[in-house]
């Protein structure tokens, strides 16, 4: 049985994909081999994916893009709807961050400054439509104010520049972030999610520090192809969301940022609608091209 991955081995989507895999082996009793097909932000193994058979031997995991990922394509190479649903795996907040020597401490200040300065405040991103770019231009839209995006090939490349003083805040992932906040090395202004995270219990919601109602995640699914029987999506969907329950997986989940998220194929399918809603609207309103 093998888990396909969209991206090369050692990032964060391998890393997850890796700790489920290896508890879906015990809990199946059967080898799961993680597969990796990188290319085209993780397009490449999807629509592979999605042409396998449908016999469960086959399945795919899928970061928060795969919500929003075709969208203005004017000929995607699949739609949500070529998939079977199976469950949400995990979870993970991003983090707001600036140099030290920004005139800012929280995220009121924050926005204070931004709608005071000449021109926009530049921001680091993992990449033009990655997450952590939407998440940036979702802040800027909720606040009223102007950012500018830097795209950088990941979080990081973008985080050397912001400890070097080029650019004054990153959304980054907080896995990468928590040593350098903790050294003091960059400022932490607010973390994403609606809650606080463990790996940085200190640092407040942006909702809760001044922009209610405000909430970005990364996540991650497991789909299969589309027409999987019932039986099958059922027995997997048990098996993952067993896997998921171990104390081991929390604790390594845990250890990379991330919550565990259990759930049914229903609900995962309601979460992507309404994922994919939300930041194709952001897309739209910032004119962002993800083609």
């Amino acid at each position: 049985m093998r888990l396909v991955v969209g991206f090369a081995p050692g990032g964060a989507n391998d890393i997850v994909g890796r700790i489920l895999a290896q508890k879906l082996t015990d809990v199946l009793g059967q080898q799961v081999v993680v597969d990796n097909r990188a290319g085209a932000d993780g397009r490449i193994a999807t629509a592979m994916a999605m042409k396998s058979q449908p016999d469960g031997y086959t399945i795919l995991l899928v970061p928060a893009s795969f919500s929003y990922g075709t969208s203005g394509m004017k000929n995607p190479p699949y739609t949500q709807r070529d998939f079977s649903m199976l469950s949400l795996v995990a979870k993970a907040p991003f983090i707001l961050l600036s140099t030290p020597s920004f005139p800012a401490s929280t995220v009121k200040e924050l926005i204070a400054v931004a709608k005071a300065a000449p021109k926009p405040l530049s921001y680091g991103t993992g990449g033009v439509g990655n997450l952590t770019h939407l998440a940036g231009e979702l802040f800027r839209q909720m606040a009223g104010i102007s950012l500018h995006p830097i795209a950088y090939r990941g979080t990081g490349p973008a985080m050397v520049d912001l400890m070097g003083g080029q650019i004054p805040l990153q959304m980054a992932a907080i896995l990468s972030a928590v040593p350098f906040v903790a050294s003091g090395k960059v400022k932490a202004l607010g973390v994403t999610g609606l809650k606080r995270s463990p790996a940085v219990a200190e640092v407040p919601t942006i909702a809760e520090a001044g922009l209610p109602g405000y909430e970005a995640e990364g996540w991650w699914a497991v789909l299969g192809p589309r027409d999987m029987p019932a039986p099958i999506v059922s027995s997997l969907n048990k098996s993952i969301n067993a896997s998921l329950a171990a104390q081991a997986t929390i604790e390594q989940l845990s250890k990379v940022g991330a919550t565990a998220a259990p759930g049914t194929p229903q609900a995962l399918r309601a979460f992507i609608e309404k994922e994919s809603a939300k930041w194709v609207a952001v897309i739209k309103e910032a004119r962002i091209d993800l083609e």
